[in-house]
């Protein structure tokens, strides 16, 4: 198996954040894929807003959440089923997934007042996505309350979109409101997709990240002013970042494994558990030390881009970086290639060129976290960068398979960036000398088993 499977199998482990995949058109019953070349359709019985749902009165809200929850449901299952879009090479499918996970958080059809959509992750209760604080993703409900404990018990949604989804009562600030849920798959796998859950923040419960300390923090990097010795402070940031991956899953084995000594035998259960976990720990990286001003932490695949962590922006997890820079730095217009080359001594060949511990620095155009000014509307749509700023990467690439008996090597991108005031004259690719990344082997392990989870998951689901 060539570097270029191996990426198409991770792809599907990288997708933490689809928790729902929708369409960018809000015309409910007739919309199109936004890339324009296909309508999906479905009922108008269940064209249903959120604004219709907010308004209704109290004897209607019940029937008008279900019938909202289906609406919000039924978008995923045409995507799914979408035929035309090519997951495994193009990543089309994840990225209508991301697209509308965006638009559903915006004001619109699905997100109106305090009715909302909420996406929670089989069986463990972790936030994928939320209409309301898509910043606490990875944060758990408690399931023996209510009405979560009634709402996540919901079935799988069938090919039938007449199926009927679980709602409950329950009160909030002295109010009577209902809420409907229904679980289906999703392109990571289960996950219980709800309407009209409004809450607190605080009933969502942070992991604890407390473990996880890193010598030279975002705020180090941001608070330098001598631009050498902030790109020095970013390379060590970036591998000490390496270093809490590492932590971070390892102890997850550990603690799955105490728990369940047998799912060490069942690569893909325990796969599908460690995915499960992971996820929770994404909040860890908006904390000061991994996420200060302009400075935060990403992790993606080489071989197509798919971002796997974005510590500023969930919008891109699940997403690949392959965008196009209007304006490039350099000759190579694609942000993706860009990087490509940069790990590869400039050939762009990560089949034959990417090596463990290959480090490299990048400049392109990107959106600066510190202001407005530099934003560009519906990128993701466009396929084109988020800003106009320019930013100067570092990268590092690491074999998480670490050269165990019978696996290829497994390519992983963990890098961060500054923002520069101006262009330079050179070519905007550096790439720098090969060292090597930390890592454990308890972070070999879970990265293989996620592999070969991915691949039986790949086989069965799509």
């Amino acid at each position: 198996m060539n570097s270029r499977k191996h990426g198409m199998f991770l792809s599907l482990f990288f997708a933490l954040a689809l928790c729902f995949s929708f369409s960018t058109e809000a015309s409910a019953h007739d919309y199109q894929r936004s890339d324009g070349q296909k309508t999906y359709t479905h009922s108008a019985d269940i064209d249903v807003s959120a604004e219709m749902v907010e308004m209704a009165a109290d004897a209607d809200k019940e029937e008008l959440t279900r019938k909202l929850l289906l609406h919000a449901a039924t978008h995923l299952d045409l995507i799914l089923k979408d035929e035309d879009l090519n997951e495994q090479k193009a990543q089309e499918k994840s990225k209508e997934a991301v697209i509308f996970a965006k638009a559903a958080r915006d004001p619109g059809v699905f997100n109106h007042g305090d009715t909302y959509i909420i996406g929670i992750t089989s069986p463990r209760g972790a936030v994928t996505n939320h209409g309301r604080y898509q910043h606490l993703v990875g944060s758990r409900y408690d399931l023996e309350t209510e009405p979560v404990r009634t709402l996540t018990s919901a079935d799988i949604l069938s090919s039938d979109e007449n199926a009927k989804p679980t709602c409950a009562t329950y009160q909030y600030e002295g109010q009577s409101r209902v809420a409907c849920a229904i679980r289906q798959i999703s392109l990571s796998g289960v996950i219980t997709t709800t309407a009209g859950f409004h809450h607190a923040e605080d009933i969502l419960k942070s992991p604890d990240c407390s473990a996880f300390t890193l010598a030279v923090t975002a705020k180090d990097v941001e608070d330098e002013t001598d631009l050498d010795t902030k790109r020095d402070l970013l390379r060590q940031y970036v591998q000490g970042v390496i270093g809490v991956f590492s932590t971070i899953q390892g102890s997850l084995l550990a603690e799955i494994a105490a728990e369940d000594p047998a799912i060490l035998g069942d690569l893909q259960r325990l796969g599908a558990e460690m995915n499960a976990r992971i996820r929770e720990k994404t909040v860890c990286f908006r904390e000061e030390q991994f996420y200060y001003g302009s400075i935060y932490a990403f992790v993606m695949d080489p071989v197509r881009g798919v971002s796997f962590l974005n510590g500023l922006d969930f919008d891109l997890h699940g997403l690949s970086v392959s965008l196009t820079d209007p304006n490039p730095i350099g000759d190579e217009p694609n942000v993706l290639a860009a990087f490509q080359k940069a790990l590869t001594n400039g050939t762009g060949n990560v089949e034959d060129d990417l090596t463990h511990g290959s480090n490299g620095t990048v400049r392109y155009h990107w959106d600066d976290p510190r202001t407005e000014e530099d934003n560009v509307e519906d990128y993701i749509a466009k396929g084109v960068v988020p800003g106009t700023s320019v930013k100067e990467s570092y990268l590092e690439v690491v074999d998480v398979a670490g050269g165990a008996p019978g696996f290829p090597p497994a390519y992983f991108v963990f890098g961060s960036g500054i923002y520069l005031e101006e262009e330079s004259d050179d070519d905007g690719c550096a790439v720098a000398s090969v060292g090597n990344a930390p890592q454990g082997a308890l972070l070999n392990l879970f990265l293989i088993a996620s592999v070969l989870f991915s691949v039986v998951f790949l086989r069965k689901r799509i």
